[in-house]
């Protein structure tokens, strides 16, 4: 097994994840293009999940 970081490996499950979506649910070709070159609005899964844990924290820390 190779290494990466966890930029990599979020880039990939993210890249899994889009290409599953797809798959299940086809979507016009301009939305697809977006998709497919990264340019589709939202946030990456990983930028999700740090802002999740920021949260968890300042909301445990108040009480």
């Amino acid at each position: 097994m190779g290494e990466a970081d966890e930029t990599e490996l979020l880039g990939v499950l993210r890249r899994w994840w889009l290409g599953a979506r797809l798959y299940a649910d086809p979507l016009p070709d301009d939305v697809r293009t977006d998709i497919e070159a990264g340019t589709a609005p939202g946030r990456a899964a990983g930028a999700a999940l740090r802002q999740a844990a920021a949260d968890r924290e300042t909301s445990t820390g108040e009480r």
